[in-house]
């Protein structure tokens, strides 16, 4: 016996919005028809409800038959309702038997992401710390340095990768579990997300400015999850970056919403680049300057800005580019975090 769909509760609505979508559009075809009906019988009846032959006398043996126009109106009314409400429950039934494999098929595959992303997390890690061991053995003046260091960005490429897919599997839609009491500050994450890349990046980086008033501001989403959406904002702001530019990390309150825009002095994004931003594995076209010290020198094929969209809307906040200036103005991406 298989097991059944373990879906999320957004994924199970989903999935009943979609039936009940159908045997809605079947219940009004089928209603639109039974009204086409009626009034092309009704149509009938009335031309023929006074004919040339009624005001002849009959003639010896023929057979007069009276119809009541209303009766048989009512008749097809009724029996045409209840075809269009046999119609849509059967529907119903139907589509709920053809979504069944759907829900099968998308839980087989979430679990397999889920769990080879758990079989590859161990080996990878592995594999990145003795490359660190052989970066120490081979020191910083070896002919071979510049090779280890490329096997160690490797390695930490794939590890965000398998780290993505395993966040990603984790029904990206899903809804939050009960509230819980952590109700981080804003700010300590920014501080906190800006001081590791500048200890990763050292002192040659370029300039990351933070924009933010002394008022603590909590949101209603964890610790962990914002960490890793102003990370991920913060890493795709500096890999797009010029050597020369400068990223500017802003956190305002606006309402019920703490705005925390990060600017980069990157090409600007088109309205349709701008749109597909935040699909799976989307990524900005290339800077045309050479990029900041301390910044990766390729694209990481990640979910990323997708897993930030969708980690910051289940917990009731939204991610999007933000209209900049003109076409030199850089790009702004701005989340919008539900306060608390």
């Amino acid at each position: 016996m298989t097991d059944r769909p373990r879906l999320s509760p957004d994924a199970r609505r989903a999935m009943h919005t979609s039936v009940v979508s159908i045997g809605v559009a079947v219940a009004v075809t089928a209603a639109v028809l039974v009204a086409s009906v009626l009034t092309v019988t009704a149509l009938y009846l009335w031309l023929q409800s006074t004919p040339a032959e009624r005001r002849e006398p009959p003639k010896p043996g023929d057979l007069t038959l009276s119809i009541d126009a209303g009766h048989v109106l009512l008749g097809l009314a009724l029996v045409g309702g209840a075809a269009v409400v046999i119609a849509g429950v059967a529907t119903l039934f139907i589509a709920r038997r053809a979504v069944r494999p759907l829900e099968d098929a998308f839980d087989r595959q979430r679990r397999f992401v889920a769990d080879a992303s758990h079989e590859l997390r161990t080996p990878l890690t592995v594999l990145h710390a003795r490359i660190q061991l052989l970066s120490r053995r081979v020191g910083p003046d070896s002919e071979a340095a510049p090779l280890v260091r490329e096997l160690a960005d490797d390695a930490q490429d794939l590890i965000r990768i398998v780290n993505d897919l395993l966040a990603a599997s984790d029904e990206p839609g899903a809804t939050p579990g009960p509230a819980s009491d952590d109700r981080p500050d804003v700010h300590a994450v920014v501080e906190d997300a800006v001081l590791a890349y500048r200890s990763a990046a050292g002192p040659a980086g370029l300039g990351v400015v933070v924009e933010a008033g002394a008022e603590p501001l909590a949101v209603r989403i964890p610790t962990t999850a914002l960490r890793r959406c102003v990370g991920a904002l913060l890493d795709n702001a500096v890999r797009h970056s010029p050597a020369s530019g400068t990223v500017r990390i802003t956190v305002a309150r606006a309402g019920r919403f703490v705005v925390v825009d990060v600017h980069d002095d990157g090409p600007a994004l088109s309205a349709a680049e701008a749109d597909r931003l935040f699909d799976r594995f989307a990524h900005r076209p290339p800077t045309t300057t050479p990029p900041a010290p301390g910044a990766p020198q390729r694209a990481t094929p990640a979910l990323g800005l997708f897993l930030v969209r969708e980690t910051v809307g289940r917990y009731g906040g939204t991610a999007a580019v933000a209209p900049t200036a003109g076409p030199d103005a850089g790009t702004t991406i701005r989340l919008l975090l539900p306060a608390v």
